[in-house]
């Protein structure tokens, strides 16, 4: 059975704009050479982990499924980055907010989904994720640095989010 994308309830964004914009890009074979199910796979895969992330402001309806669209404080000039779309103003409520997911976090969504594709399943990743940080078999030696990217694969989809991340978050 082929695994069905529907943008709002397990991705992002469509295949075919996944497709669309890997068409802009170079150093995609891992994409290319994939199946369309595993494509799929891959941006609901990167969907849930960018949904895992803590981000400014606050999503545009409380009952959202997703991170985004999302909603900041008054201050257009500390958010202007992050507003990207033209954002709908709620004058009583006084934030602004997205009016649909930014072009930035589907961009980061296939870079994720890319990542997945490049590495997810390696096992040096599945040691770093749990905080081996050498190992040693016969005389091979390999160390690993500190994991880039607080939870990212691709530090391109951090970067390309950095301006939606959330520092300290205050709880109440």
């Amino acid at each position: 059975m082929p695994v069905e994308i529907a943008v709002g309830t397990n991705s992002y964004l469509t295949l075919e704009e996944a497709v669309d914009y890997f068409g802009g890009r170079l150093f995609t074979s891992d994409w290319d050479s994939a199946p369309d199910d595993d494509k799929a796979k891959a941006l609901i895969m990167a969907t849930a982990s960018l949904n895992r992330k803590r981000y400014k402001g606050k999503k545009k309806v409380e009952t959202q499924k997703f991170q985004f669209p999302r909603c900041y404080p008054v201050n257009p000039l500390s958010h202007a980055e992050v507003i990207g779309n033209l954002p709908e103003y709620d004058h009583k409520e006084s934030w602004y907010c997205e009016q649909e997911v930014s072009d930035i976090v589907k961009k980061a969504c296939c870079e994720e989904a890319l990542a997945m594709l490049e590495r997810g399943n390696s096992q040096r990743l599945k040691l770093r994720q749990e905080g081996v940080t050498s190992i040693t078999i016969g005389s091979l030696r390999e160390s690993y640095g500190v994991m880039p990217g607080k939870g990212f694969l691709s530090l391109e989809a951090k970067e390309l989010l950095k301006s939606y991340l959330a520092g300290a978050v205050l709880v109440t």
